[in-house]
């Protein structure tokens, strides 16, 4: 059950666009691109 997991999220999530899950890569683009989004839309709504 946990294969099928990861191969959905894979296929589905931001790993489909190249991303390796078990890099720390992997790991920290995702992240960092949520973290620089999030802080964009924050700057744009409270100023």
């Amino acid at each position: 059950m946990h294969k099928i997991l990861d191969h959905l999220r894979e296929r589905t999530g931001i790993y489909s666009l190249g991303f390796d899950p078990a890099s720390i890569a992997g790991i920290a683009l995702p992240v960092g691109f949520v973290v620089v989004v999030g802080g964009i839309l924050a700057f744009l709504v409270l100023r």
